[in-house]
């Protein structure tokens, strides 16, 4: 540890029948400089600016212009949904060559029930396990690897229906049997298992989830819960979506396997800390617009660099072809001199996630809610954007604009060292607030710059604790810290970050990192898993936003910002093909399709 102290109607969804496939793009925290995160999922993760969430639906997040929310699945039937993806201009692609990605962190298992599968996490298993669901640009969820979803009328019950002729890597049937094993195997696990708390059959002693995941027919399962669930879609369109083949659920080992999955990628090879490498798989089930076989890559290789500085400068030297970014400082950069050079920056979505700095609310000091209050005041948010966030906009609430939710004043706490003082003089000063970070070195100037500023402006003693990026998320879960920085919640729809704040999720190895517990934003979750209707998701999250605000659970900073910079010659990244039409899909929180992207050298 080192010091710092410096101055209400069903929902059916329904695929057309494939020629190309439909498909789309879809959003928990982690912790790698203003920007670089974690997101949640649930959810994506954890942040020092850049640290992403675990297992459940998801973190989610780093995204593009603003422009208008983004809506929820609707309401009515929707036998055919209609391509929904921005055309994109006519390039014939190029079959062949090797894709080289960086990615912000190492996995550390693809055993995703209790796997922490944050952005990288996220980015390499969509393009080896691919959800059964999938959100598309307008926010809206439709089946992938299902056929169809359909609801009940009080989305107490789900019935999926798996696509005809899509199989496994090891030449399985992808079928109704095994959605079931899938879902069993998420509602058993540690963290996934939190998402499907209300599966019937798990309020038994001891718990049955089996009774709540019946396989109806060889193809089609029904999923029942004790309570509303409508957000159920978009959880099956993220990693609790995810499908494995059984034979990796039968590995004894299956924490160290490589996935077994339906992408259009294979993964044959993953040297922790060094590299995933993945080769197209010749029989997968998509095809382009044109009916030409998918993927044209050969191959991706996926490299952990947790060095923002070292991903940036490795793709000016040319030696990787796309990574993800978060952090505000390279965001001119990335906009300016890299695109003036001839290269490229993939869509980004206007869904964000929000950076912030989480506090652990259930031991001292941040349990006294006039803590908390106290440090926002004595906090000069503008002052971090010029330094760590250059570009970004000050973050009110954990919903950003463009996002059902946003709202302009939520009665956050604004910059006041005078109040914060006079607020710290009442109740007495803590000896000292540690502020966990990982050891990149961007997160360490984040956390000196927090330490000088808190000292300032209001006399308190900060101590900095550095430790490795794998630890970030652990700390989180256990509960094993007083602050750090995090990035989540840009999710498309308010009822994923149910798992992130509600009551329940708080103890033992929660998911609600921050330990909030409060009986009114309890109730107010609930209430977002009732309804699929945008305008009362919207007034509901709003309501949300305020409660934060008079609570001060986290220190809002930001709306982060996701880059996806690629080289010249990369093309087609989030290109995705929806029925029949060929459209580019935005990226939400730095994740990314690649099943249509190829080199032209």
């Amino acid at each position: 540890m080192t010091s710092a102290r410096r101055t209400h109607r069903g929902l059916r969804l329904v695929a057309i029948p494939i020629v190309a496939g439909l498909i789309a793009a879809s959003c928990g925290g982690d912790d790698e400089g203003a920007d670089d995160a974690v997101t949640e999922e649930a959810g994506d993760t954890a942040a020092d600016t850049g640290a992403e969430e675990p297992a459940p639906e998801t973190e989610a997040e780093e995204p593009a212009p603003e422009t208008e929310a983004e809506e929820p699945a609707p309401e009515t039937e929707a036998e055919e949904p209609t391509a929904t993806t921005a055309p994109v201009e006519e390039m014939t692609p190029v079959r062949g060559g090797v894709l080289t990605y960086l990615v912000e962190a190492e996995t550390d298992t693809w055993d995703i029930p209790g796997a922490n599968c944050a952005v990288a996490c996220i980015t390499v298993m969509r393009q080896v396990a691919e959800p059964l669901a999938i959100v598309n640009a307008e926010g809206q969820v439709e089946p992938f690897l299902l056929e169809s979803i359909e609801s009940n009328e009080d989305f107490t019950e789900f019935t999926l229906t798996m696509r005809e002729g899509v199989t496994f890597h090891d030449g399985t049937p992808a079928d109704g049997a095994a959605v079931q094993r899938n879902l069993l195997q998420m509602a058993r696990g540690i963290l996934q298992g939190q998402v499907m708390t209300d599966l019937v059959g798990n309020d038994q002693d001891p718990k049955a989830p089996e009774q709540g995941i019946v396989l109806v027919d060889p193809m089609t399962v029904q999923v029942s819960f004790t309570r509303p669930f409508a957000t159920f879609p978009y959880n099956i369109a993220e990693r609790t979506g995810f499908l494995l083949a059984p034979s990796f659920w039968d590995n004894p080992d299956k924490t160290a396997a490589v996935p077994v999955g339906t992408g259009p990628f294979t993964m044959v090879e993953w040297i922790r800390g060094e590299q995933t490498v993945l080769e197209a798989n010749p029989d997968y089930w998509r095809t382009d617009a044109n009916g030409e076989q998918l993927p044209y890559l050969d191959g991706i290789v996926f490299r952990p660099v947790p060095d923002v500085a070292a991903r940036r400068a490795t793709m000016e030297a040319g030696d990787a072809d796309a990574q993800h970014d978060s952090f505000g400082e390279n965001r001119e950069f990335w906009e300016t001199d890299w695109v003036d050079s001839g290269n490229g920056l993939a869509p980004t979505a206007s869904d964000r996630e929000t950076s912030y700095l989480m506090f652990n609310n259930s031991k001292p000091p941040f349990d006294n809610p006039d803590m908390r209050r106290a440090l926002a005041l004595c906090t000069n948010r503008e002052e971090f954007i010029a330094f760590r966030s250059p570009g970004n906009t000050i973050a009110n609430g954990p919903f950003s604009e463009g996002a059902l939710g946003y709202s302009t004043d939520t009665g956050f706490p604004e910059f006041d060292p005078e109040a914060g003082n006079a607020l710290l003089d009442e109740i007495g000063r803590p000896d000292e607030i540690i502020y966990g970070t990982t050891n990149v070195p961007s997160n360490l100037l984040t956390a000196e710059l927090f330490a000088e500023m808190w000292s300032a402006n209001c006399g308190l003693t900060v101590n900095i604790d550095q430790f490795d990026q794998s630890e970030l998320i652990t700390k989180a879960i256990t509960g094993d810290f007083q602050t750090f920085l995090w990035r989540n919640h840009g999710q498309s729809n308010p009822g994923l970050e149910f798992v992130w704040w509600h009551s329940r999720h708080a103890e033992g190895l929660a998911l609600n990192f921050g330990r909030i517990v409060d009986p009114e934003l309890d109730t107010l979750l609930e209430q977002t898993w009732a309804t699929t209707d945008p305008a009362e998701l919207d007034a509901i999250a709003q309501q949300i936003s305020q409660r934060f605000g008079e609570q001060v659970y986290n220190l809002w900073l930001d709306y982060t910002n996701w880059i996806i910079p690629t080289q010249a010659n990369v093309h087609g990244i989030n290109r995705m093909t929806l029925s029949g039409t060929t459209g580019e899909i935005p990226s939400i929180a730095g994740r990314v399709w690649l099943h249509e992207a190829w080199k032209d050298a």
